[in-house]
């Protein structure tokens, strides 16, 4: 079954750069190209992708704008995931994309390759946040943002810690089992143990509170 995507942004070269890529993968179509938020909430209607990937500010009407398109795509279409590809690096702004519930965030410097990942992490379900993305984020205040503390960073063992930063690359349970040589059950089992300490209960909160607290990819 192919794979429908429909591309946002308002710059020809990202949206080339990404539809090239993009097209590289099996079963994967680029469906359309709009540069407009008022065209994005239409082609979406029309075409029906299956991921939308999309800047955050976009020419068009001041209530189209922002967040307030994300949360219309999110509510309108709730099969639909949505990936968000931008410039901006302000933490609070990227935590308030973060908090429309979408399933990827990027950052536009991040490596084509990632935004192929965050694709594959939304189809399973998954939120994906790039690394560049983790380290704008790392400033925002704890306190305010979310529950997780040092505590909860320091309280985990060696193999959930190693758990944890291999999962936050973007790889499954399964292939971290394989990685490791471990069960599966036993993967799942650390990770689950990991949230329960930093005090998250789902994979958007997880790579907040892990960026929030510096676990974060290295660079490269």
């Amino acid at each position: 079954m192919t794979l429908r995507i429909l591309l946002a942004d308002d710059h020809p070269v990202i949206t080339a750069a990404i539809r090239a890529r993009l097209q590289t993968q099996t079963g994967w179509e680029v469906c359309g190209e709009v540069a407009g938020a008022t065209e994005l909430q239409q082609q979406v209607e029309i075409l029906r992708p299956d991921v939308v990937v999309t800047d955050y500010h976009m020419p068009g009407p001041a209530e189209l704008d922002g967040v307030r398109l994300l949360t219309g795509l999110r509510r309108r279409y709730p099969t639909l995931s949505v990936v968000v590809l931008t410039m901006i690096t302000n933490p609070l702004v990227l935590r308030t994309i973060l908090d429309t519930r979408v399933h990827g965030l990027l950052l536009k410097d991040c490596p084509l390759s990632e935004v192929v990942t965050a694709i594959v992490r939304a189809q399973r379900g998954f939120t994906y946040v790039g690394k560049s993305a983790l380290r704008a984020l790392a400033p925002t205040d704890t306190h305010t943002m979310l529950p997780c503390g040092r505590n909860g960073i320091r309280r985990l063992s060696a193999r959930e810690m190693e758990v944890l930063r291999l999962y936050l690359t973007g790889r499954t349970v399964t292939e971290i089992a394989g990685t490791l040589c471990r069960s599966v059950k036993t993967i799942s089992r650390q990770k689950n143990c990991a949230m329960h300490k930093l005090g998250v209960s789902n994979d958007r909160e997880l790579f907040a509170c892990a960026a929030l607290q510096g676990v974060v990819l290295p660079l490269g």
